[in-house]
């Protein structure tokens, strides 16, 4: 395997792979304190998931990134392009916006959404605030995710014709 290959392979392991590790980290530490609401009041388990499941989307949007590089280089595939070792490199970067904005969403997200089970505990009344608030974080992964589109599409795609 030649190392611009392994580079861009890499590249779709640091989206996917940093999307994954977000939303993992994001669900652990909101579905944690869910479950102990639920252990008290199993009516709200309909609230508890929505706002336990809202950290899922980091994994998607590395996943759709990753899946959009092996597109553009034909790897996915029978016609990988030729790709030299600058354009490999470029290629692994790429993916940082997207990952590295997945990750810390991800992690404040879980965090703010945690907050949201306490006011799902207290002020169930107010469960669509903490929906709001807890959907604030998962802008600057969308951002992020813009970056590395750009990235891809309009900076690196003269390269990959």
């Amino acid at each position: 395997m030649e190392i611009s290959v392994a580079l861009t392979l890499l590249g779709v392991g640091i989206s996917a792979g940093l999307g994954g590790i977000a939303s993992s980290l994001g669900i652990t530490k909101v579905a944690s304190l869910s479950a102990g609401l639920l252990s008290k009041e199993p009516q709200k388990f309909a609230q508890a998931l929505i706002l336990s499941a809202l950290p899922s989307t980091y994994s998607l949007f590395g996943m759709l990134y990753g899946l959009l590089i092996l597109i553009q280089t034909g790897l996915l595939g029978e016609g990988a392009k030729p790709l030299d070792t600058n354009l490999g490199l470029a290629l692994c970067l790429s993916a940082l916006p997207v990952g590295l904005t997945c990750l810390a969403s991800g992690f404040a997200q879980g965090n703010i959404a945690a907050s949201g089970i306490k006011i799902l505990a207290e002020k169930p009344e107010n469960f669509t605030q903490a929906i709001v608030l807890a959907a604030l974080a998962e802008s600057f992964a969308v951002f992020g995710l813009v970056v590395s589109l750009l990235i891809l599409l309009v900076g690196l795609n003269p390269y990959l014709q």
